[in-house]
């Protein structure tokens, strides 16, 4: 059924399920980008030497 045919309450609740599970979405994308960026950690000035 849709909010025309009568099943208002149902389709309010879906609503805003589906709209607080896009704001998570968003939330989590955000705060991951923002974790991704500070680990442009500094490379060793000195090469590993391999033996072989």
């Amino acid at each position: 059924m849709s909010a025309v045919n009568g099943d208002k309450s149902r389709f309010h609740r879906e609503r805003k399920q589906n709209i607080a599970r896009r704001k998570r979405t968003r939330e989590l994308l955000a705060a991951a980008t923002k974790k991704s960026k500070p680990t442009d950690a500094p490379v060793s000035a000195k090469p590993i030497a391999v033996q072989g």
